[in-house]
C-alpha cells in the first residue's frame, strides 16, 4: 500500500490534491462539496477588505485547437463578499468538515490591511494563510495583487510584516509575471514563509473575434488582459516549481494547467509536495478526484513508491544549463528528422 498523505506547510493532508483559490472555492457549498468528495485542502477563494470591486461580465473565453481547449482567460478578482459574508462563511465551513483550510487574502498597498486580515483569518480558524502576490489584472494598478509579487523587496517587506503578526504557516503565492521568479521566491524564504504556491496564471488577451474586430472575452465590445490558464501554461508553471526547488527550501505546492493526475506527477517530481487545480474544476466538478488518488496510487505501486516524498523532485535533480547539455549530448540529429519526430507523436 502506498501512502498519498503529505505534510505541507506545516499542515498534514490526507492527499496532495488541493482546489486553489478561485470560483470555485468562492462559496461555502462549492468548499464544503470538494473536502467531501475528497479534494486533501481548499484554498478559499482570496478575500479582501479595501480594495473588494465590482465584477465585470462576461469574465471568461476559451482558446481551442480541433476541439480542445489549450488555454482559459479569467478577468476575475477577488471575492466580491464582504469580510462580514466571510465571517459567516467560514464558521459554516469549519462546522461542517474537519479538513485543514488555507484562507487566500489580499490587502492594499498598506502593509496593516495585509496584517489585519492574517489576524482576522487566523482567528476564524483559518489552518494557513495564502498571500495573493499574483493577480495579473485588475490589481497592480492598484498597486497590489501582481505589482508587489514583481518586486523581491515588497515581497520581503509584505510578507515578513504577515509572518510576525500570526502563528499560522504562511504561504506566498507567486506570479509568473516576473524576469527571475526564483529571486522572488528567496525573498519570501527570507521573510519566513514556509511554502509558495507556483504559479498564479499568466497576463495575456485570449484572442480576438475577426467578424467583429473585438477582443475577447467582449465586455460590451471591449476587454483588457487577463488571466491565462488551462494546459498552455503548464510549461511555465513546471519551470517556476523548477526554479523555485532547486533555488531555496521552501516547499511548493504547483499549479498551472493540471488537467490529469499525469500533470500532477510531473509537478511533483519537479519539487511541488502538492498540486492545485483551479481551471478543471470549473469545467468537471469535483468528483474526477476520485479518479485522480486511484491512478496516483496505481502508478505508485508500479514504480515502487511507497511514499509521495520518495518521489518528489526527482525530477528537479536532472535541471542544468545548456553548456551541460553542449557536453553530453553525443547523437546529433537533424531538425528534420527531430521534427518528423515531434509530427508523428502530435499528430498520429
Amino acid at each position: 500500500m502506498v501512502d498519498l498523505s503529505i505534510e505541507f506547510a506545516g499542515i498534514r493532508l490526507p492527499n496532495p490534491f488541493i482546489v486553489g483559490s478561485g470560483p470555485t472555492t468562492g462559496t461555502p457549498d462549492k468548499i464544503i462539496r470538494a473536502i467531501r468528495a475528497g479534494w486533501g485542502s481548499v484554498v478559499v477563494k482570496t478575500i479582501g477588505d479595501s480594495i473588494v470591486r465590482k465584477a465585470v461580465r462576461p469574465m471568461y473565453a476559451a482558446f481551442r485547437r480541433n476541439g480542445e481547449m489549450v488555454a482559459f482567460e479569467n478577468l476575475e478578482l477577488i471575492t466580491e463578499d464582504p469580510l462580514e459574508a466571510w465571517d459567516k462563511y467560514l464558521k459554516v465551513i469549519k462546522g461542517e468538515v474537519k479538513a485543514p483550510i488555507i484562507v487566500s487574502i489580499m490587502g492594499g498597498p498598506d502593509h496593516s490591511e495585509w496584517v489585519k486580515l492574517a489576524k482576522w483569518a487566523e482567528e476564524r480558524g483559518a489552518d494557513a494563510l495564502e498571500l495573493n502576490f499574483g493577480c495579473p489584472h485588475g490589481e497592480p494598478e492598484k498597486r497590489t495583487g501582481a505589482f508587489i509579487g514583481q518586486h523581491a523587496d515588497l515581497v520581503f517587506e509584505y510578507t515578513k510584516e504577515v509572518v510576525s503578526s500570526v502563528g499560522v504557516p504562511v504561504i506566498v503565492k507567486l506570479t509568473p509575471n516576473v524576469t527571475d521568479i526564483a529571486e522572488i521566491a528567496k525573498a519570501a524564504e527570507r521573510a519566513g514563509a514556509k511554502a509558495v504556491t507556483a504559479i498564479n496564471t499568466v497576463s495575456g488577451i485570449i484572442g480576438v473575434d475577426i467578424e467583429k474586430g473585438v477582443l475577447l472575452p467582449d465586455v460590451n465590445g471591449y476587454s483588457t488582459y487577463g488571466g491565462i490558464s488551462g494546459p498552455a501554461i503548464k510549461p511555465v508553471g513546471l519551470a517556476a516549481v523548477a526554479r523555485t526547488s532547486t533555488s531555496t527550501n521552501l516547499e511548493i505546492s504547483g499549479v498551472g494547467g493540471i488537467f490529469d493526475w499525469k500533470d500532477a506527477v510531473e509537478y511533483m517530481m519537479l519539487g511541488a509536495k502538492t498540486v492545485q487545480s483551479v481551471t478543471y474544476t470549473m469545467l468537471k466538478g469535483f468528483e474526477f478526484v476520485k479518479e485522480w488518488k486511484e491512478e496516483l496510487s496505481k502508478f505508485m505501486e508500479r514504480k515502487g513508491y511507497r511514499s509521495l516524498e520518495d518521489m518528489i523532485g526527482v525530477a528537479a535533480k536532472r535541471v542544468t544549463t545548456y553548456e551541460f547539455l553542449e557536453k553530453v549530448t553525443k547523437r546529433r540529429t537533424t531538425v528534420d528528422e527531430e521534427m518528423e519526430a515531434i509530427r508523428g507523436e502530435v499528430y498520429g
